[in-house]
Order: C-alpha cells, then sequence, then structure tokens
C-alpha cells in the first residue's frame, strides 16, 4: 500500500525545480517522462538531438527543468526548510540512481526550490543549501574545550581505521538509508554483535533503534523498496533522514569515544527540532 504522504492531493500542485548540467537535465526528462512512473516526472527546456543511438544537447539556452507529480506532495506537509530539503533529495534519489546506472557519466542533478498551488494560494521553498535564512546559524562546532581536546585522536582514526574512515564520509556524504544502515551493522560487528542488538553495546537506546530500523525498513526510499516493506500507515509518522542522520552521528561519535578515550560533545544546540527525543541531551 502506498504511505497516504505520497498520495495525490487534491487540488494540490507541487513542482520542484532542479539544477544540473544540461546533459543531466535533459537525461532525466528522457528516462522519467509523465505517464512513465505513477508518482513523479521530469519536464525540461533542454532541447536534445538524436546522435546515432544516443543524444546530444542541442539547445541549453532555457535550462529550467521540473520535478512534479503525486510524489512531490509530500513537500507540502514538512515543517522546516532542512526536512523540506531532504525531503527533495528523498525523492530524486531513485531517479538519480537509475540514471547513474544507466549511464556512467551522469552527474545526480539537485533541487532548486519548490512551489506550491492549491486554490487559490500559493507558496515557495528554497531548497538550495545555502540560503538566506541559514547564514546566522550557530556554529557549534569549537563551543567548549572537550570539542578541541577531542580533535588530534579523532582525525587521526579516521586516517587509519577503514570503517571510521567510512562513517565520517557517509556522514558528511548525500544522506542515505542503505549507507545509514550499513554504518551502524559495521559497528556493530565491529563491537562484537549485530545491528539487533546495537542497542546492548550501550551507543543507542533500545527505543531509537526500534524507529530508526523501522523507517529503514519501511520509506518508500528505505532499504528494501515497496516489495519489502511491511508498513501501511503514514510515512510522516516514521524517522526521516534528517533524523536518522542525528542517530548515526550519535552512534559514530559515541564508537569513536569508545576507542579513543574521552567524550566528544554531541548535543544539537541549533537547527531545526528533531522528534524522537534527539533534541534531548545526552
Amino acid at each position: 500500500m502506498a504511505p497516504r504522504s505520497d498520495a495525490a492531493i487534491p487540488g494540490l500542485s507541487v513542482r520542484v525545480l532542479l539544477t544540473g548540467f544540461p546533459e543531466d537535465l535533459l537525461t532525466l526528462a528522457m528516462l522519467f517522462p509523465e505517464g512513465r512512473l505513477p508518482g513523479v516526472y521530469v519536464t525540461t527546456q533542454v532541447i536534445g538531438r538524436k546522435d546515432g543511438l544516443m543524444d546530444r544537447v542541442s539547445d541549453a539556452s532555457n535550462t529550467e527543468t521540473v520535478l512534479e507529480g503525486p510524489g512531490c506532495s509530500r513537500l507540502a506537509h514538512v515543517p522546516h526548510f532542512e526536512s523540506a530539503r531532504w525531503t527533495a533529495l528523498e525523492i530524486l534519489a531513485p531517479l538519480n540512481g537509475f540514471a547513474s546506472l544507466a549511464d556512467a557519466n551522469f552527474v545526480p542533478v539537485q533541487p532548486v526550490s519548490a512551489s506550491f498551488a492549491e486554490g487559490g494560494t500559493t507558496g515557495f521553498i528554497d531548497l538550495r543549501p545555502s540560503v538566506p535564512t541559514r547564514r546566522h546559524r550557530l556554529i557549534s562546532a569549537d563551543r567548549v574545550p572537550e570539542q578541541r581536546a577531542a580533535i588530534p585522536s579523532r582525525v587521526e582514526l579516521m586516517s587509519s581505521n577503514p570503517l571510521a574512515a567510512y562513517a565520517g564520509a557517509v556522514i558528511a556524504a548525500t544522506p542515505s538509508w542503505a549507507d545509514y544502515y550499513r554504518v551502524l551493522e559495521d559497528i556493530a560487528g565491529a563491537c562484537g554483535t549485530d545491528i539487533s542488538k546495537l542497542h546492548q553495546t550501550g551507543l543507542i537506546s533500545h527505543a531509537l533503534q526500534r524507529e530508526f530500523t523501522k523507517a529503514a525498513n519501511n520509506r518508500m526510499s528505505g532499504r528494501h523498496g515497496a516489495s519489502g516493506r511491511k508498513f501501511d500507515g503514514d510515512e510522516r509518522d516514521l524517522m526521516n533522514l534528517l533524523e536518522a542522520r542525528e542517530v548515526v552521528r550519535r552512534v559514530v561519535s559515541g564508537w569513536m569515544d569508545s576507542i579513543c578515550g574521552g567524550y566528544l560533545p554531541r548535543d544539537r544546540v541549533d537547527g531545526p527540532a528533531l522528534r524522537f527525543g534527539l533534541d534531548n541531551h545526552d
């Protein structure tokens, strides 16, 4: 059963403006025209022409490219910018993923903005990673002496330990349920257990692990896809990727503490509100 948050909402139109190289924008429009997928489709003003069996951009004077369809409707429910951007990336992920599989030179496109129209009401969200509302966010990375003291040992660990290097790279990269799950799986293995018992290491609470696993296994963009889902509720009740990233960030940091000694403070002191107790201090 499709999640209610992905279902078409009568009268609601959501358009996500995309950016990228003209070849990649045209690729998505070619691969995902209206009607090919039930949830989303891509249109572009980039003009192409056939070149043998392949295609070539012939006019990129107008690169306006838009992602539309009922699958975009979930953007209308997000509470703040960060969730909107990560939700848009989630919607785009399988499209970028397939295009990358089909064309070794494909470079994933990114969301720029989303516009909404419902009845006589319109709205707009800037989805770029650097927007005016983010210029004055608090920088919390150097707020206490313990953070500075932890730098040499953690950087050395990530320079010499492949798992630590991978975990750090995953947290810093584009969000992915598969990558997040694998990091926790690998850390559990490094602790001599499996992911189902990771909470027994003290790196994560049992309740938080249940919520993470439920979302990773049952979101449409999660580890298993539609065929492996066993959830017929509303996706909005599941942990989102922003919250999942915070879970993984805390587990990775705690695991590094256990190896390096000391404690790297990881409380959230700024940013949008998260659920599942993730705004509580450790």
